[in-house]
């Protein structure tokens, strides 16, 4: 077997269960061994049959195409979320329900951090309000799965499950010990064009504006909160908020502790490509490195430069 392959495929067993008597728990859930059995090989003693690996593969729903080794050098894994948020079925949920779970194991490391460089508003954000996450959903529909039939934002409604997914990935967010948040200096008003324009081809009523609009001012007002405190208020974990200098092109999310690392493209709104790759992680860290460099923090400092920031903001709000 391919020794490129069976350690990615091991890495991939490691990524879900950090704990490695943990995993060896669970593989006996799942395979006819015994615990020396399956500790062999872990070790590589005897390496699991393609019986085996399959059987994992299809329970843990791990891509195999993923852990190929072609060119290590040059290709690196990565897995797309193609989760819908509309009529969402029960692997939807799955998918989110375990992306929440490695945040929690992220969160329950000391060391845990995470670093989100975005060039609109973020899901830890928006998530907190029930029509922009209706927003974000509609844009996410015409961008990645375009309807038969015209939806407009009142035909948008987010089932409760989900709404619920999306407060417990607040929560494990603001569990990670610290948060380094880097934000384009437009976000807000790209944010802003994208209800102008959907507002001009008529899917949102000029109500429904105000409804954002309203929202909008909320998440300013508590950005400026927990950047004068410098933490989250639920918790006390430590919240760096930088502004960039610079356009921001893409947005990402890295998460690290000493048993994980994961980076999370964000494309089509609200779909993602994740990696469990730790040379994935380290360029996508040196990246964002590079943005913090050259961006001013406004958190716990720096009070004048940040009451300017966001006193713009509401004034571009209440503007459009």
């Amino acid at each position: 077997m391919n020794d490129c392959f069976y350690n990615n495929f091991l890495e991939a067993l490691a990524d879900r269960f950090p704990r490695k008597s943990s995993l060896v728990n669970a593989l006996m859930d799942i395979l006819p061994l015994e615990k020396e059995s399956i500790y062999r090989r872990l070790r590589k003693d005897v390496p699991f049959t393609s019986e085996e690996l399959m059987q994992i593969a299809s329970v843990w729903n791990i891509s195999i195409d993923n852990i190929i080794c072609t060119n290590p050098d040059k290709t690196r894994p990565f897995h797309f979320n193609m989760i819908a948020y509309l009529d969402s079925q029960e692997a939807d949920y799955k998918l989110l329900e375990e992306y929440n779970r490695k945040l929690e194991l992220i969160g329950k490391d000391p060391e845990g951090q995470m670093i989100e460089v975005t060039n609109t508003l973020p899901r830890s954000l928006y998530g907190r309000h029930e029509n922009l996450t209706r927003f974000f959903t509609l844009k996410w529909l015409y961008k990645y799965n375009m309807p038969e039939d015209i939806v407009v934002f009142g035909d948008v409604h987010i089932s409760e499950r989900m709404r619920a997914l999306d407060e417990e990935y607040i929560e494990r967010i603001h569990n990670i010990p610290k948060v380094h948040e880097l934000h384009d200096p437009r976000f807000i008003e790209h944010l802003i064009d994208d209800i102008n324009y959907f507002r001009s081809i008529r899917l949102i009523t000029g109500d429904e504006v105000a409804l954002l609009k309203s929202e909008l001012l909320e998440v300013v007002d508590y950005m400026e909160n927990i950047s004068i405190k410098g933490y989250f208020p639920d918790t006390g974990n430590k919240l760096f908020f930088y502004l960039s200098h610079t356009w921001l092109d893409i947005g990402y999310l890295l998460c690290e502790s000493k048993h994980l690392t994961l980076s999370v493209v964000k494309i089509l709104e609200r779909n993602s490509l994740i990696s469990s790759d730790k040379k994935v992680f380290q360029k996508f860290m040196n990246m964002a490195l590079t943005i913090k460099h050259s961006s001013v923090l406004l958190s716990d400092s720096n009070s004048l430069q940040r009451a300017e920031f966001f006193s713009t903001q509401r004034d571009k709000i209440m503007s459009f």
